[in-house]
């Protein structure tokens, strides 16, 4: 399977900015200041119930650790010297960050530790699942891998048409005629597709939205000229064309069998190559191929269809005695 070239970014949030972010969850911080600058570089959470059982290497330092009423109230059993021995371990593994649930009071040597240590911990008011939700759903938009690539992104009847090939090869003006046509600009030249579990989503940069660069135009702004109904923020990436330049060598489908995908941060997404040619309306093309991809999801595929009939006539003539 061909994998879709371009520049993999991981994002990352600060604990600093994390609180900042959260202040619907009323979260302050308790202890540890000095390490508010530390990195948070995974959408999951996750609650330290086995290591504090001594279970260590499970710990996922770059998660946020949750400390509920089950882990202080097991915490709370020791003393304060058997207290410090269980928790030892676990910050020497350089955790992110702890984030206490329903106002709990930490007991002191993990205050004591998170000072220590420079390990941010924080409070929040709210019950734990409240926290693990709202954090979860927040996460995986923010931390989702993001793959920034050269091309079009179009919404051409609700589908995410995204549109490659090599420079001057017309992506940009096949898809101002598709807006032209009723269809809405997502993103051009740079499109950044971030992965959200089975789903692709593909947006702008903020500095590229709405416009759109055409040689021997310049930039122009597609909601300026069009109307807020010519353009869309995002859109799920449901498939790729690759437009390259007319080659007599070149191996094109001509029958529609082929089931092409190219991968995108490990996901398959259907894939089309498009030879450009003088007298090939490529526009028209690309709407035909969003249309067909839909036929095809309500289980209509016209190049089976024709096959199927086409084999069941020749085995009738086989069958028919000869004159």
């Amino acid at each position: 399977m061909k994998t879709l070239a371009g520049q993999e970014i991981h994002p990352r949030m600060s604990v600093h900015q994390f609180v900042d972010l959260f202040s619907s969850l009323r979260i302050s911080v308790t202890a540890g200041r000095g390490g508010l600058d530390r990195e948070i570089e995974s959408p999951r959470i996750q609650k330290p119930g086995l290591a504090l059982a001594g279970v260590h290497e499970y710990i996922h330092p770059e998660r946020i650790q949750i400390l509920g009423e089950t882990e202080i109230s097991y915490l709370n059993r020791w003393s304060g010297e058997d207290r410090l021995k269980i928790l030892q371990p676990i910050f020497e593994r350089g955790i992110c960050c702890f984030l206490l649930t329903k106002g709990l009071p930490p007991p002191e040597e993990l205050v004591t530790l998170a000072e220590g240590t420079d390990t941010p911990l924080l409070t929040s008011t709210e019950k734990s699942s409240l926290v693990i939700n709202q954090v979860t759903d927040v996460l995986m938009s923010a931390l989702a891998p993001v793959l920034s690539v050269h091309g079009v992104l179009v919404d051409v009847y609700g589908v995410g048409l995204l549109i490659i090939g090599r420079g001057s090869i017309g992506k940009s003006e096949s898809a101002l005629d598709l807006i032209v046509r009723g269809h809405r600009l997502v993103s051009d030249d740079v499109v950044e597709i971030r992965r959200q579990a089975d789903h692709l989503t593909g947006t702008a940069p903020e500095l590229l939205r709405y416009h759109m660069e055409l040689r021997g135009l310049g930039i122009i702004n597609i909601k300026e000229l069009f109307g807020v109904v010519a353009t869309r923020s995002q859109v799920e990436v449901e498939l790729v064309v690759e437009l390259e330049h007319w080659r007599e060598s070149g191996n094109y489908d001509r029958l529609g069998l082929d089931e092409l995908t190219i991968s995108i941060l490990g996901l398959p997404v259907p894939y089309l190559l498009m030879p450009v040619a003088p007298g090939r309306n490529i526009t028209i093309l690309l709407e035909v191929a969003v249309r067909n991809l839909l036929l095809k999801r309500k289980g209509v595929h016209s190049a089976k269809d024709f096959t199927r009939r086409l084999q069941q006539m020749l085995e009738a003539n086989v069958d028919e005695p000869e004159p």
